[in-house]
């Protein structure tokens, strides 16, 4: 349990410092990763349909 606290405090702390840099105008916000999708899974993906449901497709589609 103190590994997991441990890490959600480090991802809290650098979540804190990349806004701060972000509202310097030191870094720009991170683009989203919307990459090797094809159009129909970026319709999926921006419906809010969860990984497991996209993984479940690909696999039906080619794995068969």
């Amino acid at each position: 349990m103190k590994e997991e606290k441990l890490t959600y405090e480090i991802l809290h702390e650098i979540k804190v410092r990349q806004d701060r840099l972000i509202a310097e105008g030191k870094m720009e916000k991170p683009q989203r990763i919307t990459r090797d999708f094809t159009p129909e899974e970026m319709e999926i993906v921006k419906r809010g349909v969860t990984l497991d449901v996209i993984i479940n497709e690909l696999e039906e589609k080619f794995l068969k």
